[in-house]
């Protein structure tokens, strides 16, 4: 089990790029970052350089939280439903 877990972490930080760009595509989650992005460059000159800086870090760590909850899901989906089951169209 601890090998499957240990895979299955390689595989997140090898995939983490690729999960990325997926969801930079996907119109939901690009609309939020980009009305983040928006905000933070409107407040940006308005703000101390820490508080800009935890707007941005906020913004990462949103996309680090979906990139999570992503891992999470499809190794939950990976133990709960035999493999033919996720390879049905």
């Amino acid at each position: 089990m601890d090998e499957l877990l240990q895979k299955a972490h390689r595989l997140y930080e090898l995939e983490g790029d690729n999960l990325r760009n997926l969801m930079a595509k996907d119109p939901t989650y690009s609309s939020l970052l980009a009305k983040m992005e928006s905000l933070e460059t409107k407040l940006a000159p308005k703000l101390d350089p820490k508080t800009a800086a935890a707007l941005t870090e906020a913004r990462e760590l949103l996309l680090e939280m979906a990139r999570e909850a992503a891992f999470k899901m499809g190794y939950l989906y990976a133990h709960t439903y035999p493999l033919s089951e996720g390879l049905k169209v």
